[in-house]
């Protein structure tokens, strides 16, 4: 199942709500809903839209690159999550009736944290193919990426005053831990290679203080070094003649929990300022900063690739390539025009929906001259962590753990043959990481086929196996229902369809249940959904086609189809018939074999990932210029596949286009409520940076989370625009809101520019009267065994929350022990002797009101004890903003 992001910081009222003060005991009617799960605690509570369904874990959440989702019983979740600064609470919003808790899940990595036990334990696999099989042909390669250099390196390190970001109370350290090769090494301009690690947890040692919020910076405890977990990635490259610093961003790590975009802008600006600081140091160490490489794994990927889209060519360094490891992409963006590897372990225990496919698959359609390459590796046997060293058990400075979890025996448990040990996956990870640099740095052409789809080994690689897929790098290609569509009188089922995550039968790409895939967008996610060329059969020699609305010219080309196998079917066997615009025609074996077989994995992994297939059309007796349509033709008596694209490909990556692409940010407006019973409408800023020569199209979502729920809105801006504005409808009304009222805007790309600062929206400043409380004792006296009830009124003004505490205190006359309100107390405040005034009392309880439940009744029993006390006494008093009143009822014996 594919887990989804939006991870936003609660609102102040819902941080109140929930952070620990207890509800008042309400009448009946009025109970809000709620359950034990086996792990932790469901509430169910109304709200002006819909339902807010919070699950209370009973201990903190683990820190780490993924968000949690609420869930379905189908694995679909039910919109953004949020986290509270606690992280224990998460929560969603959700419209119409509150669904039954008891058939929701909270998902996390693949795992369902209200459940005893580890999902990813499971050990069933949907393909059995061994990996062997999958790379087979693979060539090996001369250069080895991985093997060390002629240059004797040094190491330095450097801090600098922190830097403040927005939303953050801390500044941010400014450290850098630097690999280069000697002074005096005869290396020529030297390009320089930026690591930025993701997020981990950021303190450990004595009196563990908590992972997030205002236990930052670590006191007592000491910092996790993160930014030296790739020293021997960088020990490679500086003797390889470039010069690298790791960055730290253990701050940020600490309080991106208070931002909507999950830290990306905060990490793009720390790589800002770093860079801005290497060009007073570049001339003095032979730096090239026209030829700067930035790395950035799991959420320092996103970072990453924040600060590559939005970095001019004019700031002083030029962003030459970036490299991705295990990247989250919450903001649904690329970088157009900046050739960019992705890095996705097969065992990835943490992103565990490989969502970082996405920064290929988004930017097919962003830039139509959009010549740089973007390429997916998928590393076999990779977990999350293992890239960072300092995330690493066994030599980490700081307690370190694998990701995956589960049964180890279990496939991509780390005792499974699948599974690649942490010395084996930082081999790999160095041959991809370097290699990746030497292409996009220096334009060594022989490592383009790690990249390429065309797969290759080298003897640093050992027992790991890769495979990608790439689209851009020169190639020409074919879309799908765009510049594509299907061939007349196919003999297979041959269709068009949306890759959206949906198993209802209609226009979706229907994934087997059990299944999932990281080209597939989730329902409800407001992004461009591209469609696919299904195609299934049911006999040999069954075929069907794509035509295309231009020829495609392959002379001297290999054509390449991203093919996705449906797991659920197993492998299969193809040809491919290639027909000219004159009809001549001619059926080849793809030169990667006709046997397709989707990648190995169990039922918490994802499988349907789309491979190159291959073809060598030189051997064709067609006109290769002018290639009209491809078909696929069944050599097995079953099967199904999805084609992504079709393209025409070099053996040669061209240079990138020394282009960016317009940037479009959206911001935030404050406006007044107003008391006219009509909607208001407030328009939400939208800036243009760099010249938009064409229209730029874009999907606003309104009111949702990130690019969930919501309600989408079109917006266009015509070429020149430097400007815009999204309409948002909001509601006046004549109660109190006791903190501002808020619509998020969040905007996605679909054509001719790029998001950056993609979260803004309107702040809705509240004008109304506060309300007024009234305390109405509705027993002045009870009997032993009686319910004390006192009613909490609000009057008209009551908004969605008006917060009203009460606590005992010591009043005239006997007063009331624990041991006569029985259990109550203890459900309220724990232990505590029998013998104990209930005005002892640490803490108020809450007795809150809204417009939808203007009273609440305080219900307090009192026990029937048998025992001669005559009448006792309990005062109790209320406040609230504007109110204090005591109340004193009597219990008579």
């Amino acid at each position: 199942m594919r887990m989804r992001r939006g991870w936003l910081a609660l609102g102040a009222a819902a941080l109140l709500t929930l952070g620990g003060l207890s509800p008042a005991s309400a009448e009946p009617d009025n109970e809000p809903a709620g359950a034990e799960s086996p792990r932790g605690t469901w509430q169910v509570q109304q709200t002006a839209g819909g339902q807010l369904i919070t699950w209370t874990s009973p201990s903190e959440l683990p820190m780490g690159a993924d968000r949690p989702s609420i869930v379905d019983a189908a694995g679909q979740p039910l919109g953004a999550a949020s986290v509270d600064a606690t992280a224990r609470v998460v929560s969603v919003e959700v419209t119409g009736a509150a669904p039954d808790v008891a058939t929701l899940d909270v998902v996390l990595s693949g795992d369902r944290l209200d459940v005893e036990g580890d999902d990813r334990a499971r050990s069933d696999l949907l393909a059995v193919d061994t990996l062997p099989r999958l790379v087979a042909g693979q060539s090996a390669l001369a250069t080895d990426p991985a093997t060390k250099g002629p240059y004797a390196v040094s190491t330095s390190n450097y801090t600098r005053p922190g830097v403040k970001m927005a939303g953050m109370p801390q500044p941010i350290e400014m450290v850098g831990h630097v690999v280069e090769p000697v002074a005096d090494a005869a290396t020529g301009p030297r390009p320089l290679v930026v690591f930025l690690h993701g997020r981990h947890s950021v303190c450990y040692g004595k009196g563990e203080g908590p992972q997030t919020g205002d236990g930052w910076p670590c006191k007592p405890q000491k910092e996790i070094p993160s930014h030296l977990g790739y020293d021997y990635v960088q020990q490679v490259l500086a003797s390889q003649g470039y010069t690298t610093v790791s960055i730290r961003a253990n701050g940020i790590n600490a309080q991106d929990y208070r931002l909507a975009d999950g830290g990306a802008e905060a990490r793009a600006a720390l790589i800002d300022a770093h860079l801005d600081y290497w060009k007073t140091l570049a001339g003095a160490r032979q730096v090239d900063l026209d030829k700067v490489i930035l790395i950035g794994h799991s959420r320092g990927g996103e970072g990453v690739n924040r600060a590559s889209l939005r970095t001019p060519l004019d700031a002083g360094y030029t962003i030459a390539g970036q490299v991705l490891l295990a990247p989250t992409d919450f903001a649904s963006q690329s970088a157009p025009y900046v050739p960019t590897v992705s890095v996705l372990p097969h065992c990835d225990g943490d992103v565990a929906d490989l969502q970082g496919q996405r920064f290929v698959d988004f930017n097919r359609d962003v830039m139509s001259d959009d010549t740089s390459l973007k390429s997916a590796v998928m590393v076999f046997g990779a977990n999350h962590n293992y890239f960072n060293t300092e995330w690493t058990p066994g030599i980490a400075a700081a307690p370190a753990w694998d990701d995956w979890g589960g049964n180890a025996s279990a496939f991509c448990g780390r005792k499974h043959d699948s599974r690649l040990s942490a010395a084996e996956q930082r081999r790999a990870g160095t041959v991809v990481m370097a290699g990746a640099v030497h292409l996009f740095a220096k334009g060594d052409q022989d490592v383009l086929p790690f990249f390429d789809g065309t797969g290759a080994t080298v003897a640093s690689l050992g027992d790991a196996k890769l495979m990608s897929a790439a689209i851009g790098g020169g190639r020409d290609g074919r879309r799908p229902g765009v510049d594509a569509a299907l061939s007349a009188a196919p003999s297979a089922s041959s269709r068009l369809c949306r890759t959206t995550a949906s198993r209802r039968p209609g226009t979706a790409c229907a994934l087997t249940e059990g299944t999932a895939s990281p080209h597939w967008v989730q329902p409800g996610e407001k992004v461009a959904v591209r469609k696919a060329w299904e195609v299934s059969w049911t006999a040999i020699g069954q075929s069907a086609g794509l035509t295309f609305g231009t020829p495609l010219d392959v002379t001297g080309r290999r054509l390449e189809l991203r093919t996705v196998v449906d797991a659920a079917s197993g492998a299969t066997r193809v040809g491919v018939r290639l027909t000219d615009a004159d009809g001549a025609s001619a059926t080849l074996t793809p030169t990667t074999g006709e046997r397709l077989a989707p990648l190995p994995g169990s039922r918490y992994m994802v499988r349907n990932w789309a491979q190159t297939m291959i073809v060598d059309p030189s051997s064709a007796a067609i006109d290769l210029s002018r290639l009209r349509s491809v078909e696929l033709v069944a050599r097995s008596a079953k099967g199904r596949v999805w084609v992504l694209d079709v393209a025409a490909a070099g053996t040669t990556l061209p240079a990138a286009p020394a282009k960016r692409a317009p940037i479009v940010d959206v911001g935030k407006v404050t406006v007044d409520e107003g008391d006219s019973p009509k909607q208001g409408t407030a328009q939400v800023p939208i800036t243009v940076r760099g010249a938009l020569t064409g229209p730029a199209t874009l999907r606003a979502v309104v009111g949702g989370e990130g690019t969930w729920g919501g309600t989408s809105v079109a917006v266009t801006l015509p070429a020149g625009a430097t400007s815009g504005t999204v309409a948002v409808p909001f509601e006046r009304n004549v109660t109190h809101e006791l903190y501002p009222r808020k619509v998020q805007v969040a905007l996605a790309s679909l054509t001719g520019a790029m998001t950056n600062n993609y979260i803004g929206g309107v702040t809705v400043r509240d004008d109304d009267p506060m309300p007024k409380v009234r305390i109405k004792v509705l027993t002045k006296q009870v009997k032993e065994g009686q319910p004390i009830r006192i009613a909490v009124i609000g009057d008209a003004h009551v908004g969605e929350w008006w917060p009203v505490r009460y606590r005992f205190v010591k009043g005239r006359g006997p007063v009331l022990r624990v041991a006569d309100v029985g259990d109550w107390w203890k459900r309220h405040y724990g232990k505590a002797p029998g013998t104990k005034p209930l005005h002892a009392a640490e803490y108020p309880l809450g007795a809150d009101v809204s417009a939808h439940r203007r009273r609440v009744v305080v219900r307090i029993p009192t026990v029937r004890d048998g025992k001669a006390e005559g009448t006792e006494y309990v005062t109790l008093k209320f406040r609230d903003k504007r109110m204090t009143k005591k109340v004193t009822v009597r219990v008579v014996d």
